[in-house]
């Protein structure tokens, strides 16, 4: 899990079938301090976080699938929680 916070929406004109209705969100991962570390990642959310919200981020490809329901989904990160 990767501490993160939400820096924008993401938005597609076209996108695997597997992501039809998932919204996406644009996540900035943060350090200890809360200091943005490394390149912002797309998840998806099944949360309802909003533009500011510090969330942990998944990287685990398997579980963003199955959240999809789609084995071939290339989905691999998504938001497994808000933190308060």
């Amino acid at each position: 899990m990767i501490p993160a916070v939400v820096v924008g929406h993401a938005v597609s004109s076209h996108s695997h079938p597997s992501l039809k209705g998932c919204k996406m969100l644009l996540c900035q991962p943060t350090d200890p301090a809360g200091k943005p570390s490394g390149a912002p990642m797309v998840a998806i959310d099944l949360f309802g976080a909003g533009m500011h919200s510090k969330v942990m981020v998944s990287t685990d490809g398997i579980g963003a699938r199955h959240i999809v329901h789609d084995e071939k989904s290339p989905i691999r990160n998504f938001v497994q929680g808000v933190i308060d």
